[in-house]
C-alpha cells in the first residue's frame, strides 16, 4: 500500500501536492496512534454498540454479540471498506478507522480481520464518504481530529449547505388503491432547515426509499419481484414540493405530517448518514424491507437508543410503523394536508343545495363568469362557487391531463377569482388521524351452523382493513385484505382449511356529477364451495367493476363480476363464470353492515345465487363482534348458514 500511495502521488503531480500531503500522512507519529485507536475499539468491543450496528445496517433480528452471525441489509459492496464488512462489524469498524487516516499500517488486530483498505482522495476519501461514521467514532474514541489528514470534501459540503437539516417531519400519504406499490399508504421524511433560515415546507427536502423499477414492468411482474426481493431499493432526496404534487394533486391522496422531536444534533446525524447512503442499493421487499422499514432504520441512527425495527418481522405496513414511532415518543403533533379531492368535497358540501349544480356547470361548459345566475349571488357566494369550479377543473386536469382548452378554462376562473378581495382558506376539519385506527393484523373465532351441522372457525388476517371493520381512522369505502386464512371444525369432522385469500381489494367510491370514479373489486385464493354431497376446496380469481352511489345512509353499488374457478366437480377442470352483484354498505350506531346478492353462471351451466346479511358490532378500537347470515341457491343445493364471530385486532 505504501508503494501504491507513492505511485498515486506521482500520478497526481505537483498540482495536487497540497492535497497529497494531507492524504499520505505516513509519519511515525500516525501509525502508533491508529494502533492505539484500534486497541481501544477492541478493548471496548465497540462493534457491538447499537450505534455502530445501526450505521452499517446490520440486521437487528440476528443480533448475537458473542458471535459473528451478522448480515447487513445493504446490498452494495461500495458501502463497505472491508471485504468482510457485510457480515463482520468488527472488520468494518477497524477498516473504517484505518481509512479515515488514509494510512497503511501494521495494526495489532486479530489475524482474521481484514483492514487492508484501498483509499481514494478528495470526495472519495473515507472522511468524505462516511462523515457519520467519522463523527460517531470520534465521539466514542475521543479521536484527536488534528491528527486526521486534511481532506476537502467539496460535494459533501455542498450537499450539507443545501439541505441544512435541523428538524425532521414524518410524512404519511394515505393509501392509494390504484397503485400496487402504495395501496397500504407510504411514509417518507421531510428535512427542514434551521428555524433562522427563510423556510417554506415547499422548499424543504423529502427523503424517500423505494424500489428501482425498470420501465416496462407490469403489475404482475412488480408483484412477483416486489415479494421476492427482485428489485434494488435506494434512498432519494428531492424537493418536498415534488412529493406534494405527486401525492396530494396527481394521485389525490391526503397527506399527514408528523413533526418529530429529534434534537438538532439527532436531525443532523440523520442527514449526515443519508449522504453515506447516496446511490447505495438495498434489497427491496414489498411487505418487509420496504419504504417504511428503511425510515425506521434512519430514526434509529438518529437516536441509537430507540428500538423501532425489532417488532417488524413478518410485515412493515406503513401505518403500523407510524404507530411504532408514536409509541416510542418521537411524534410531537400532526398536520393534515387535504388532497384536491378532499378540498372539493368540503367546498361543494358547504354550498346551499340550490347552488351545488352551478360550479359544475361553470367547470363543464366554460368559465362564463358573467352569467346571471352567478352575478345574482352575494359576493361571498360568488367567490365560493368560482373557487369550487376552479378546483373541479384542477381535479379533472390531474386525472386526465392538461390540454390547451382546460388550461384556458382554468386561467379564466383563476382570473375571475383574483378580482375578489383575498379570503382565508376554507377550514377543512381534520379527519381522525390514521394511526388512531385499529391494528392491522386480525384474529377471529366464529361459531355457526351450515345446513344441519355446527362448526367453529379460526381465522387470521395478515392485513389490513375490510369495509365492515371499525372505520375510525380509515378511509371510507376502501378494503384491503391480504393473506387471510380460516380453518373450520365441524362436530363430526376433523379440522379442514376453509379458505385462504391471497388478496381481497375493494374500492367502493360513490359516483356523482363531479367524481366519476369506477368501483371495483378483485380477490382470489382457495375456498370451499357448498354442494349436495361435499364441500370441495377450489381455487379461483374473482373480479368485477361497476358504479356506486351514496344512498340511504350508505353506499349502494352494482358490479359485473367475472370468476375463473378450478373445481374437481366441473366437467372441465377450469370454468369461467359471469354475473351481476348488487349491494348496500351502510353505517349505523353499532358499526358497519351490508346487504348483498350475487348471481353467477358458469360455462358448464352451473348457477349460483347468494344472498347475505352482515352486521359488525364495535366493542372498542381493537375488538368487535360480527353476525353473518347467508342463503344459497345452487344447482342441487339450497341451504342457509349463519354465524357469530369475535374479531381481535393486534400488531
Amino acid at each position: 500500500m505504501k508503494f501504491f500511495a507513492t505511485l498515486l502521488l506521482a500520478l497526481f503531480g505537483a498540482a495536487h501536492d497540497s492535497l497529497a500531503d494531507g492524504l499520505s500522512n505516513l509519519d511515525q507519529a500516525t501509525e502508533p496512534y491508529v494502533n492505539t485507536l484500534h486497541a481501544q475499539a477492541i478493548e471496548k468491543s465497540l462493534w457491538h454498540d447499537r450505534g455502530w450496528i445501526n450505521l452499517v445496517h446490520y440486521k437487528p433480528s440476528k443480533f448475537n454479540f458473542q458471535s459473528k452471525n451478522y448480515s447487513s441489509y445493504v446490498d452494495d459492496e461500495k458501502f463497505f471498506l472491508s471485504n468482510k464488512g457485510v457480515t463482520q462489524p468488527k472488520a468494518e469498524l477497524l477498516a473504517t478507522l484505518t481509512a479515515l487516516f488514509d494510512v497503511d499500517v501494521d495494526v495489532d488486530v486479530d489475524v482474521d480481520v481484514d483492514v487492508d483498505v484501498d483509499v481514494g482522495g478528495g470526495d472519495e476519501h473515507a472522511q468524505c464518504r462516511f462523515p457519520a461514521r467519522l463523527a460517531w467514532l470520534s465521539e466514542r474514541l475521543n479521536v484527536d481530529r488534528q491528527r486526521l489528514p486534511r481532506v476537502e470534501c467539496t460535494l459533501y459540503n455542498k450537499w450539507q449547505a443545501m439541505v441544512n437539516v435541523e428538524s425532521v417531519v414524518l410524512i404519511f400519504p394515505a393509501h392509494h388503491l390504484n397503485s400496487p406499490s402504495s395501496m397500504f399508504g407510504h411514509t417518507l421524511l421531510r428535512l427542514d432547515p434551521a428555524a433562522g433560515r427563510e423556510h417554506s415546507d415547499w422548499l424543504a427536502y423529502g427523503v424517500n426509499f423505494g424500489a428501482n423499477i425498470p420501465q416496462g414492468d407490469n403489475s404482475i411482474l412488480y408483484a412477483y419481484k416486489g415479494l421476492s426481493g427482485g428489485y434494488p431499493g435506494q434512498f432519494i432526496v428531492e424537493p418536498y414540493f415534488k412529493k406534494i404534487q405527486e401525492y396530494n394533486r396527481v394521485e389525490n391522496r391526503d397527506i399527514w405530517e408528523y413533526p418529530l422531536n429529534l434534537t438538532p444534533a439527532e436531525a443532523r446525524r440523520l442527514g449526515t448518514h443519508l449522504w453515506e447512503l447516496k446511490d447505495i442499493n438495498f434489497a427491496y421487499y414489498f411487505f418487509t424491507e420496504n419504504c417504511s422499514y428503511r425510515l425506521l432504520e434512519l430514526l434509529e441512527v438518529a437516536r441509537p437508543g430507540a428500538e423501532l425495527t425489532d417488532e417488524f418481522v413478518m410485515t412493515a405496513i406503513p401505518i403500523d410503523t407510524v404507530r411504532s414511532i408514536e409509541r416510542t415518543g418521537f411524534i410531537s403533533g400532526y398536520q393534515y394536508r387535504p388532497s384536491i379531492a378532499s378540498q372539493l368535497h368540503a367546498q361543494i358540501s358547504r354550498l346551499p343545495a340550490h347552488l351545488k349544480p352551478l360550479p359544475i356547470e361553470l367547470a363543464e361548459h366554460g368559465a362564463d363568469v358573467g352569467a346571471e345566475d352567478l352575478l345574482a349571488l352575494s359576493e361571498e357566494q360568488q367567490y365560493r362557487v368560482l373557487q369550487a369550479a376552479y378546483n373541479i377543473v384542477r381535479y379533472r386536469q390531474a386525472k386526465a391531463g392538461r390540454d390547451q382548452a382546460s388550461a384556458k378554462h382554468s386561467l379564466a376562473l383563476l382570473t375571475a377569482l383574483s378580482a375578489y378581495p383575498p379570503r382565508p382558506l376554507l377550514d377543512i376539519p381534520s379527519p381522525v388521524a390514521p394511526e388512531k385506527g385499529h391494528e392491522s393484523k386480525r384474529l377471529s373465532v366464529s361459531a355457526g351452523r351450515d345446513k344441519k351441522s355446527n362448526y367453529v372457525d379460526m381465522g387470521f388476517r395478515m392485513a389490513y382493513h375490510s369495509l365492515l371493520d371499525n372505520e375510525y381512522g380509515f378511509l371510507d369505502g376502501a378494503q384491503i385484505n391480504m393473506a387471510s386464512l380460516a380453518v373450520r371444525h365441524y362436530d363430526d369432522e376433523t379440522l379442514k382449511l376453509e379458505r385462504l385469500d391471497v388478496a381481497d381489494i375493494f374500492s367502493l367510491t360513490p359516483k356523482d356529477d363531479v367524481f366519476n370514479s369506477l368501483s371495483w373489486r378483485v380477490y382470489g385464493g382457495l375456498e370451499r364451495v357448498n354442494t349436495e354431497n361435499e364441500r370441495p376446496l377450489v381455487a379461483h380469481v374473482t373480479g368485477g367493476g361497476g358504479y356506486a352511489y351514496a344512498m340511504g345512509g350508505g353506499t349502494v353499488y352494482g358490479l359485473l363480476d367475472a370468476r375463473i374457478e378450478s373445481n374437481k366437480e366441473f366437467n372441465q377442470s377450469i370454468e369461467l363464470a359471469v354475473g351481476p352483484e348488487l349491494g348496500w354498505v351502510y353505517k349505523n350506531k353499532l358499526g358497519g353492515g351490508s346487504v348483498k346478492t350475487s348471481w353467477l353462471e358458469f360455462t358448464g351451466s352451473e348457477q349460483r345465487l347468494d344472498f347475505s346479511l352482515e352486521q359488525d358490532i364495535v366493542l372498542s378500537i381493537n375488538h368487535s363482534l360480527r353476525f353473518k347470515g347467508i342463503r344459497r341457491w345452487y344447482d342441487n343445493y339450497t341451504a342457509s348458514e349463519y354465524s357469530l364471530s369475535y374479531h381481535y385486532f393486534f400488531r
